[in-house]
């Protein structure tokens, strides 16, 4: 009995062997075991065809590279012209957009096409990059002043209070740092710190009050207040559903993707343009062409141009029109750069378009809605305009009450 217990456990011995020795045999006559391979990761081709914009030339770029600008796509001797021309061709077409609210309607009618962030031949680089999530508003040509959006009656009473209230604590600031400048005796640098001070509360006064009366016009104006019902509930719609994607109106983030959606639309002349030149630039640098600026309503050209000196300041700012757009040449070599500013000169020689290559890296093109440039007459009138608008021109001061 014991030799067969001792037999079977000899045989367990060898099974067990051979269960651990079979797996490695095996191994060896199928090569070594790897792990499957990893999903590749998912492409953008949106980020692709921002680094090919990028991508180093080995050369100088941009500003840095030694380039010849054309005649045509300098300032005239006259700096009012170049913004003249643009005005006479909008002026006839009368095709300003005023704010978001105005720059929706005109999308719900057709008369803008949207420019999808990538195409066969371009790349949106940077439109809209400086738009904020702030609540939407109504931008009051008459008094520049931006009026807020309101769903009732009540929300815009909220406001005229809440204004009136900032009005009422400016003056109790300003008077507060009046006493103290009067209590400072000598001490000159003190007493001139509390003068910067006052200046600046009197700006901040000045601002309020307007905004103040602007709200209370609108307030008191049952048409004009139901203007501000009306463009709320546009916006908020278009929120909602915008061709098939949904935006949280009163999210600051999802605003400023939907701000930036809006200003990613252009008039389908000028986008005709623009695709004629991005497909011949894209077929021979094999790249797409940056398009940095389309429509801009008035209201978001008056932001840039508190930081930018390019963006125009005029009361019919071009790109509000939906006529122009920029294009970025800021990584491009010289001859990418002089290829493309012979193909814009081109345009301009046939009467197409107004054009000019700006000093920050961006070439503005202009296109005239009728294929042709405006009456000379009308530019003259309009430089003589903006010389009047000069003349006229009230100076800065710091006595406001």
């Amino acid at each position: 009995m014991w030799r067969r217990i001792k037999r079977e456990k000899t045989v367990m011995a060898v099974v067990a062997l051979l269960a651990l020795a079979l797996p490695g045999c095996v191994g060896c006559k199928r090569g070594t075991a790897t792990a499957p391979p990893k999903e590749a990761a998912a492409v953008d081709p949106w980020k692709q065809a921002i680094d090919r914009v990028e991508q180093d030339r080995g050369e100088a770029m941009g500003r840095h590279a030694t380039v010849e600008i054309p005649a045509e796509l300098r300032h005239y001797a006259d700096r009012r012209r170049f913004l003249a021309v643009q005005a006479a061709d909008s002026r006839t077409n009368d095709s300003i957009v005023r704010d978001f609210a105005d720059l929706a309607q005109l999308i719900q009618r057709g008369q803008l096409v949207e420019m999808k962030p990538l195409g066969d031949d371009y790349v949106l680089y940077g439109v809209g990059q400086n738009v904020e999530g702030e609540p939407f508003s109504h931008f009051d040509r008459a008094t520049s002043e931006d009026i807020p959006l309101a769903a009732t009656k009540d929300e815009l009473d909220v406001a005229v209070r809440r204004a009136i209230n900032t009005v009422t604590e400016i003056k109790g600031r300003l008077a507060y740092l009046d006493a103290e400048r009067r209590a400072t005796g000598r001490n000159r640098r003190l007493r001139a710190a509390l003068q910067s001070e006052v200046v600046q509360t009197r700006r901040l006064l000045a601002a309020g009050v307007a905004k103040q009366k602007a709200l209370s016009a609108f307030y008191d104006d049952p048409e004009r207040l139901e203007l501000l019902i009306t463009e709320c509930r546009l916006l908020s719609n278009l929120a909602r559903d915008f061709e098939g994607e949904a935006y949280e109106y009163d999210d600051p983030d999802a605003r400023k993707r939907l701000k930036t959606r809006l200003l990613s639309f252009i008039r389908p002349e000028a986008r005709d343009v623009l695709m004629r030149i991005a497909h011949d630039y894209k077929e021979k640098y094999n790249r797409p062409l940056p398009v940095s600026s389309l429509v801009r309503p008035q209201q978001y050209q008056r932001e840039l141009s508190k930081s930018n000196a390019n963006a125009a300041r005029g009361s019919t700012p071009p790109h509000s029109t939906g006529m122009a757009f920029d294009l970025y040449y800021g990584y491009m070599n010289a001859e990418e750069q002089e290829y493309l500013m012979s193909a814009i000169v081109r345009l301009k020689d046939a009467g197409q378009v107004e054009a000019l290559r700006e000093s920050r890296d961006n070439i503005h093109v202009y296109v005239f809605a009728d294929g042709k440039r405006p009456d000379e007459k009308l530019v003259a009138r309009m430089i003589a305009e903006a010389r009047s608008r000069k003349s006229n021109k009230k100076p800065r001061g710091d006595s406001l009450p």
